[in-house]
């Protein structure tokens, strides 16, 4: 059985690209191996926290930085989620859900395809809206 650490990610789609990964060093293997970028965590204007996972070892890091790397740029997301809009509203006890939040990409597909990971609402049956700085965004993966 391989170690987890030796496995090549799977490619499915511009989010996992090898041009979209973030090159940063890994603490846990003291190497600059690829990195995807999360969520946004912060933004003060000077500094920007961005959560980072490692595409090797899967670690997760909090990454603080005044500068992205050339060609990324900061997105809005806002999903929305809408529960079995054809069945009565007694059979829908979540009818409408919604969050918010920022993620790091350099298109607007790549936002959306790391949005979808970033996402902490769980959608089962829900009609999903993707909006990116304010405008619906289709998956272009399908």
């Amino acid at each position: 059985m391989k170690d987890k650490r030796q496995l090549t990610p799977a490619v499915t789609g511009t989010g996992f690209q090898t041009a979209t990964f973030i090159p940063m060093l890994c603490t846990h293997d003291q190497k600059v191996t690829p990195h995807s970028a999360g969520k946004v965590l912060s933004r003060d204007g000077v500094m920007i926290e961005v959560e980072l996972r490692c595409r090797i070892c899967g670690l997760e890091v909090i990454y603080a930085t005044d500068q992205l790397p050339d060609g990324y740029q900061i997105y809005h997301i806002r999903v929305t989620g809408e529960d079995g809009p054809h069945l009565p509203a007694e059979f829908r006890p979540l009818a409408y859900i919604e969050e918010e939040f920022e993620v790091v990409g350099n298109s607007l597909q790549d936002a959306h395809e790391r949005a979808e990971f970033a996402c902490t609402l769980r959608f089962q049956g829900h009609r999903t809206t993707w909006f990116i700085d304010g405008a619906t965004h289709l998956d272009e993966r399908f």
